[in-house]
């Protein structure tokens, strides 16, 4: 990791890892930066190769909301801008572009609105997720994609979902950004949760102990804006009292963020992804493929509930908060090296969290992530 963090040069990005001298308290970082842990190591450095000479023709960024795709695709072009003065960068919404292209059709100005993409250097498309909605403008971001191909501008897109697992998509779509470059973006990691948490806190004027603030690390998990708002919620419920470990739990114990999924939906969805029974999943069940299952659902949970070890493990069988903690760290530390673990944990998401639910091909082959 210290070679990798060595290569990790963003402007606005705190890569902790590569912070040799950073304490790890976050008392001394400006708000506004994109802060980041081993988790997303390889995005950070995904990024960093569109910036270098001879880039890729198309760079795809995907990850669950709230991750900050969109975040580091406006510092793409911005860092863009600032090493090529002279290009023409172009930052769409996938739902603007898709209603720019129907507009255009029925107005008879084709020609015009092609003349913008065309005469880009550099495109981005966000929350490319919204563009099956729109079939002409398919084929229209078809043409945009072998015009990258033939090096005439460079594409980088921002999903939820890589679009070669998404039926809905022109399979020409995902054939050609899965030979581009492509990174997972992930929820902060511990290490970074700590950093975000002390950021928050301190924003917050909160006092709070060592032990309380990793209470909050283990149990508070998301997007950096839910971490923001627990410190809100704490602030408002504590005043300017310090907080210690008993009151972290009590706090916690009354506050959990709404749900976004249940540790139901999860286990049904994990069940289904690994082919094993609800009840195996949830039972005794010690077999090798039981067990993997299960923590990889435990860690799902984890990311997307907002509860607890503790109500996790008395979801799976009255499982001990420990045992828990230790299986979701588990597999925490093998998703930064197994692109197939990511691939299923991802397709997992992406089948439990509301709004987000998509069909998938099993037979899909694995993300294409390299230079």
């Amino acid at each position: 990791m210290d070679a990798i963090a060595t290569r990790i040069l963003l402007p606005g990005v705190i890569f902790l890892p590569g912070q040799d001298a950073f304490d790890g308290r976050g008392d001394c970082i400006e708000p506004g930066l994109f802060i980041a842990g081993e988790e997303n190591w390889f995005a950070l450095a995904a990024v960093q190769r569109m910036i270098e000479a001879d880039p890729p023709h198309c760079f795809t960024l995907f990850g669950p909301t709230g991750t900050g795709k969109t975040h580091l695709l406006k510092l793409l072009c911005r860092l863009w801008k600032e090493i090529w003065p002279g290009s023409s960068i172009l930052f769409w919404n996938a739902a603007d572009f898709g209603q720019g292209f129907a507009e255009a059709i029925a107005s008879r100005k084709l020609r015009q609105f092609r003349r913008k993409w065309e005469a880009a250097d550099f495109l981005v498309l966000d929350d490319l997720q919204f563009l099956p909605e729109y079939p002409a403008a398919q084929e229209e971001f078809v043409a945009v994609l072998r015009m990258a191909e033939r090096g005439k501008l460079r594409v980088a897109v921002g999903s939820r979902l890589p679009p070669w697992y998404d039926d809905g998509f022109d399979r020409r779509i995902g054939a050609i950004l899965q030979g581009g470059l492509s990174a997972p973006l992930r929820y902060p990691g511990e290490d970074a949760r700590r950093v975000l948490l002390r950021m928050a806190f301190r924003e917050k004027s909160i006092a709070i102990t060592d032990a309380a603030l990793q209470v909050f690390v283990e149990e508070v998990t998301g997007s950096p804006r839910q971490i923001l708002g627990v410190a809100m919620k704490l602030r408002q419920a504590v005043g300017h009292g310090m907080v210690d470990y008993p009151i972290a739990r009590a706090f916690l114990r009354e506050y959990r963020p709404r749900p976004t999924a249940t540790i139901d939906r999860v286990a049904k969805a994990t069940a289904r992804y690994y082919g094993i029974r609800l009840k195996d999943l949830r039972g005794p069940g010690r077999t090798r493929s039981e067990v993997f299952a299960r923590n990889v659902a435990m860690y799902v949970a984890q990311q997307l509930t907002g509860a607890s070890l503790q109500q996790i493990g008395q979801y799976f069988g009255g499982r001990d908060h420990t045992t828990v903690g230790y299986g979701c760290r588990k597999i925490e530390t093998l998703v930064r090296s197994d692109p197939t673990l990511r691939k299923a944990i991802m397709m997992i998401e992406e089948q439990v969290i509301p709004g987000e639910t998509t069909t998938f091909s099993r037979s899909a082959a694995d993300p294409v992530v390299g230079s």
